[in-house]
């Protein structure tokens, strides 16, 4: 993900020392308010509507999104802004919200979307909040603060292509809004940085209320996830309280309804809702609508399960361990356990801490196999000169970059006939694991940029394959292309001016050509390495004879005043044209 700005960054006391990683959370992400009056605290509140443009101060600021209306406020024209100061948010309904961190608010028409970037740990106390509910037990505490931070780190960027990391629903990990208290705080402190591991990556540390007895297998839930530390097995802790027996009754119509809701078509006059079959674990798989038109509907447990808690609330089908009984148009479910049953069963760990098990003791009970490490072990340290600041933990070998940076800058800026206004970090890690680790990004992908940090794999691996100049040049047009990119300019488009404007031989083309909407949904969304190549080639194309046909200065217009819309048009159906010339090399897309 890229993201705005170094003032977002939450500078440490010790200025040697790189800052902790941060995370972008969506708060009001399930009801976003059409407007906002953010309040200082403190002091006063400073704003700006976009990174290079003069920066506003007052007490107080109200944002509406296009349709919203708040009378007697003031409607700023601006339509997004990054937020600094000690502040308290104060949407028309829903909670208040106070902070002091960096705080992003873009205005569209359906409701303002509202980002607030904050340090991992402070994520992970806020997320422990929201999750533990009655937990008592201090090591409880601490399985939990690990198995939250093990998740933000598996997958920080769920939201990236969206513009943040993480959503404040269940959908990611719920987020409480007001304090936190003390013992969550020392909790989280105590295992600083620790994340669970397997195979030297961050696991999927995936945790529910209630197993009911028995955890589920992370591949029986989701057909994509299959790993060997989330499997079925007996959980005798959780069943010491009784397995959280549940009954609840649906009406045939309100089955109907949630289905509907899911986008699903069910028979008419279904008679009974009967299960087909179990996973290994006793949990329900599928499941069918019989007696109606047509005779049989086959339908998935979970499937069914997230339908009607949408539609009727998170607690109807609390989990899919259940038996059914139907009954004059009336289904009884009769279940045990709450949520989908993989990973870790917070009612268990609670007990096994009651019982005086260890944190690192929970764990592994639950996710076999793995290990606890942690990332406070490398040291980071900062050296800057006149345009960078670097990021290293061996300063003095991995400065030999400065020069190098300086001179590919100088010529991007030439070339495009702009500066970038801040200073670049550039972060440089000791290992390829490292880096996968802290980024998330595959080993073939050489650098990425999040805000003003290009995170690079370790430079002599880079040197090694003779990939350091190319990969740099194209991180550094990608901050310059961002810096001028008014919001709503296409994803495609940015990353193909990106690639030209670094590498200007065009890629070969490829068998089978891609449209614009393909190109932008892979890019979006992700894909295979193969796909997701030849999307960023395609794109690389397709800017390519934007500027044979227009002109170099033109396509770069078209970054601030949006793409003319007999262009969009054009392409709005045709693939991508054929190159005359050029070679299939993404400079940061390069494989090990």
């Amino acid at each position: 993900m890229r993201t705005w700005a170094s003032f977002l960054l939450l500078l440490l006391a010790d200025p040697s020392v790189l800052p902790a990683e941060e995370v972008q959370v969506r708060i009001y992400s399930a009801h976003p308010p059409t407007s906002l009056t953010v309040s200082a605290i403190e002091g006063h509140l400073h704003w700006k509507s976009c990174p290079t443009c003069p920066e506003q101060t007052g007490e107080s600021l109200t944002v509406e999104s296009a349709k919203g209306s708040t009378p007697g406020a003031t409607k700023e024209a601006q339509k997004e802004f990054l937020v600094t100061g000690i502040y308290r948010l104060e949407p028309p309904d829903g909670p208040t919200f106070s902070s002091s961190f960096p705080l992003r608010i873009q205005a569209p028409a359906r409701g303002l979307v509202i980002l607030v970037s904050m340090p991992i740990e402070q994520y992970v106390q806020h997320v422990v909040m929201a999750e533990t509910g009655g937990f008592q037990d201090s090591e409880a505490l601490k399985a939990m603060a690990v198995a939250a931070r093990s998740y933000a780190k598996r997958f920080n960027g769920q939201h990236a292509k969206e513009g943040f990391d993480f959503c404040d629903t269940t959908h990611c990990q719920a987020f409480y809004w007001r304090s936190v208290t003390d013992r969550i705080r020392i909790a989280t402190e105590a295992t600083r940085g620790e994340y669970v591991s397997y195979q030297g990556k961050a696991a999927a540390t995936f945790y529910h209320q209630n197993c009911g007895g028995t955890t589920a297998a992370a591949g029986e839930t989701w057909a994509q996830v299959s790993e060997p530390y989330l499997p079925v097995h007996p959980d005798p802790y959780c069943m010491t309280s009784g397995g959280l027996r549940w009954q609840t009754t649906m009406m045939h119509e309100q089955i109907n309804k949630a289905l509907l809701a899911w986008g699903l078509q069910p028979p008419q006059d279904w008679q009974k809702l009967e299960i087909s079959s179990r996973t290994s674990g006793g949990r329900v798989r599928t499941l069918s609508l019989a007696g109606g038109t047509p005779a049989s509907f086959p339908l998935s447990g979970p499937s069914l399960r997230f339908a009607v808690n949408r539609v009727f609330g998170w607690s109807k089908i609390r989990s899919d361990l259940y038996d059914l009984r139907n009954s004059g148009g009336r289904i009884l479910f009769s279940g045990r356990g709450a949520g989908h049953g993989v990973g870790l069963c917070q009612t268990g760990a609670e007990e096994m801490a009651r019982q005086g098990k260890t944190y690192k003791e929970i764990l592994v009970f639950y996710y076999p196999g793995t290990q606890v490490n942690s990332t406070e072990n490398e040291i980071w340290q900062k050296r800057s000169d006149e345009r960078f600041d670097l990021i290293s933990s061996d300063p003095e070998e991995d400065s030999s970059i400065f020069p190098v940076a300086e001179h590919l800058l100088r010529d991007a800026e030439n070339d495009v006939g702009w500066r970038l206004p801040f200073h670049v970090r550039l972060q440089v890690f000791s290992t390829l694991d490292s880096y996968r680790d802290t980024t998330g990004q595959p080993g073939w992908v050489a650098a990425s940029t999040r805000g003003q940090t290009i995170r690079l794999q370790p430079l002599a691996d880079l040197r090694r394959r003779s990939i350091l100049e190319s990969t740099l040049r194209q991180e550094l047009y990608h901050l310059l292309i961002e810096t001028r990119a008014l919001r709503g300019v296409p994803h495609w488009f940015r990353e193909g001016l990106t690639l030209y404007l670094s590498n200007p031989a065009v890629p070969k083309a490829t068998p089978s050509p891609m449209t614009v909407e393909q190109i932008e949904q892979i890019l979006k969304h992700g894909d295979t390495r193969e796909n997701t190549e030849k999307a960023y080639a395609s794109a690389h194309r397709i800017v390519a004879a934007f500027v044979r046909e227009h002109g170099k200065a033109a396509v770069l217009a078209w970054l601030g005043g949006g793409l003319p819309a007999n262009v969009l048009q054009n392409l709005a159906s045709v693939p991508v044209p054929s190159p005359r010339n050029g070679t299939n090399e993404l400079p940061s897309k390069q494989p090990q």
